[in-house]
């Protein structure tokens, strides 16, 4: 590959896939399986309609990483693990950036057209959310994780809402949440990779502002994610095998790696980051596996 189209694939973050594109896939993951075991929908159309929204949640993620990395070329410039980005570098300019962002909306946008009028209206009002402003919460806030698990979550009400056609809005607000606490918990542990550099350079984020309380303030959310999965699982008459794989198990191997991973290893933290994806699978799993027994028992 080229070195220029190289850059620009790097720019993306594919290069790393799935790592970073699965988390932003979660929202509407768990959204769309709680929808189609609400509805029944027979699995063809499962397997069809959550590979859609595999790959909204890959462009989504491109495109917040491209207009992450325009926003904070110059802050890259100060962190060692982000100096070698294609924008810091230089490989790559704003305007060839600017035109891969362009081209990775307007492919967003048209996916979101094909979802109804109802989940279009929510991805225009999520779409600037997720790309544009968590880049430069950074700047302004001490809890910009908490803010990407707000941005992300924005993906629940659309994506049930383009399923059902319908506001749950129990569901849809446990989901969120539950979302969210998991997208901080784990930007959080991320984010401790740069913990010295971004202290230089006068970046905020959870890691530096928790300090100590890191730890206890990850289990709190963590615990939130799990309480309100149990709920929204009440809420949607889920059965025994989507709280023992969708809720326990991503809780507890989360409370692992909050309580495991050594902040002050680089290594360790992206271990740590990346194993996350196994968790979040867990909670696609055991709703898939509900609804495999919803549909086989005589009852439906």
């Amino acid at each position: 590959m080229p070195s220029k189209a190289r850059a620009l694939f790097e720019l993306t973050r594919l290069h790393w896939f799935p790592v970073g594109c699965d988390f932003m896939f979660w929202p509407f993951g768990w959204a769309f399986l709680s929808a189609a075991y609400r509805l029944s929908l027979p699995v063809n159309e499962v397997v069809k309609t959550t590979l859609f929204f595999a790959l909204l949640g890959t462009l989504v993620h491109s495109a917040g990483c491209v207009m992450n990395d325009m926003l904070d070329r110059d802050l890259d410039r100060k962190v060692e693990r982000s100096q070698g980005r294609p924008i810091a570098s230089g490989v790559v300019t704003r305007i060839e950036a600017s035109v891969l962002l362009a081209v990775l909306v307007a492919a967003l946008f048209y996916l979101f057209s094909t979802c109804g009028i109802k989940a279009f209206t929510l991805g225009v009002v999520a779409l600037p959310v997720c790309i544009t402003t968590y880049p430069l919460m950074k700047r302004w806030m001490n809890w910009p994780s908490l803010f990407l698990g707000f941005a992300s979550s924005w993906a629940v009400p659309g994506t049930w809402v383009a399923t059902t056609d319908q506001y749950d809005w129990g569901i849809i607000l446990n989901i969120a949440i539950a979302s969210c606490c998991w997208n901080c918990i784990y930007d959080t542990i991320y984010a401790c990779q740069d913990e010295k550099d971004d202290e230089k350079a006068g970046v905020k984020s959870m890691a530096v502002h928790l300090g100590k309380a890191i730890r206890p303030v990850l289990t709190l959310f963590d615990t939130t994610f799990f309480v309100c999965l149990l709920w929204a699982g009440y809420l949607n008459d889920q059965r025994v095998p989507f709280y023992m794989m969708s809720a326990l198990a991503p809780f507890l191997l989360c409370l692992w790696h909050i309580w495991s991973f050594d902040r002050n290893d680089p290594q360790d933290c992206w271990k740590k980051f990346t194993a996350g994806r196994y968790g979040g699978a867990m909670v696609c799993v055991g709703l898939i596996a509900d609804h495999h027994f919803k549909l086989s028992s005589p009852a439906g």
